[in-house]
């Protein structure tokens, strides 16, 4: 085997002569399929690789151009990970960022008082990153706790975008109907971003138009990159870093695609997270409230410490908790990132108990 590895090395070299990229790119896609340890030991030394969702069979594996020469001259057992034929008529169904948009000012022009849209800033293609914030007087900043929900911050898993479009249009239209409904817009300001990558969306594509994956591109205080600064970063990013910057957020999460697990920090180091006990409970009552999550035979409970499960650097949860203080954790919402649009509603409605007794946790 040693000479294997060498063999290995001494191409992956080559590859990298080649590649002028830096990391967090993902412009390649393929699935690893093999459990071979001296395979993923040598793709996880590579700071130019980006390894996703680990499972018995094998793993995702993101890179810049000249990766499948790669994987093919040393025989790595891989296949592509665009979008097959199936799948893509599936993303047919779903709506465009553009017709999100849409979508989400009519339900803030009927709800004016319980309902805010605005803009935190522009995509690389100069798209809206789009905020609703839903508060009984929803345009006065007071004392109430702050919550917010982020998805499709990678652009090829889409339910989160989709659960998150739902999620708006029910507290908006159940404020003064259903009694949690309207004890969390008076107690909670909530803020939802449905995608933080519409670009990617778009495109069907992990990372934003410029190919990078942004949660791999925030600051790392476990790494080098571990200055609290928006220098060098996408403009999906910068938004969101000088957005919370003048939030108070006290809880939050985010959603993925890929797996169906509730991931709690640490994602970027072993260390035990001081809270632990606390986010565990977090956790395991999200997964517990979701029957497809709690019955997971991947993860015990529905839930995994992120660490455990695979290492992120430069990932939004860990900068959130760590600089802005913001308790986070990332929910992967669907083993299929590009469900039949149909199964959408399913998918909300398995989550929805969740998703509103996690908005209730903010409150002290």
């Amino acid at each position: 085997m040693k000479k294997t590895l060498t063999a290995f090395t001494v191409s992956f070299m080559a590859f990298l002569c080649l590649s002028t990229l830096q990391a967090k790119i993902v412009e390649e896609s393929f699935y690893i399929q093999s459990s071979d340890q001296h395979i993923f030991e040598l793709l996880k030394s590579r700071p130019e690789l980006t390894i996703d969702h680990i499972e018995k069979g094998g793993f995702e594996l993101y890179g810049p151009k000249g990766l499948k020469e790669f994987l093919v001259t040393n025989n790595i057992p891989h296949f592509s990970m665009k979008i097959a034929a199936g799948a893509q008529k599936a993303k047919g169904q779903y709506p465009t960022p553009e017709e999100i948009e849409k979508e989400l000012k009519g339900v803030v022009s009927k709800y004016p008082e319980i309902a805010r849209m605005f803009s935190i800033g522009k995509s690389v293609k100069n798209r809206d990153l789009w905020v609703i914030k839903l508060s009984s007087n929803v345009n006065v900043n007071d004392e109430r706790p702050e919550f917010k929900y982020i998805a499709n911050m990678h652009g090829d898993e889409i339910v989160g975008r989709e659960m998150m479009v739902r999620l708006v249009k029910d507290l908006a239209m159940n404020y003064g109907k259903d009694p949690q409904i309207t004890n969390l817009l008076d107690r909670v300001q909530i803020y939802i971003m449905p995608s933080m990558n519409p670009d990617g969306a778009a495109a069907s594509t992990r990372g934003n138009a410029k190919y990078v994956d942004l949660n791999r591109d925030f600051p790392d205080f476990s790494t080098s990159d571990n200055k609290d600064t928006t220098e060098g970063r996408q403009p999906e990013t910068k938004a969101v870093m000088d957005w919370q910057k003048t939030r108070n957020f006290v809880l939050s999460a985010n959603f993925h695609g890929g797996a169906e697990v509730v991931n709690y920090p640490w994602d970027t180091k072993a260390d035990k997270f001081p809270q632990e006990a606390f986010i565990k409970e977090l956790c395991l009552e999200y997964a517990g409230l979701t029957p497809y999550i709690s019955t997971s035979t991947a993860f015990q409970n529905g839930i995994t410490n992120g660490y455990a499960w695979y290492e992120v650097n430069g990932g939004m949860q860990d900068w959130s908790i760590y600089y802005r203080k913001d308790m986070q954790i990332t929910i992967e919402v669907s083993n299929n990132k590009w469900p039949e649009y149909s199964r959408v509603d399913y998918y909300y409605q398995q989550n929805k108990a969740a998703l509103l007794r996690f908005i209730e946790r903010a409150i002290p």
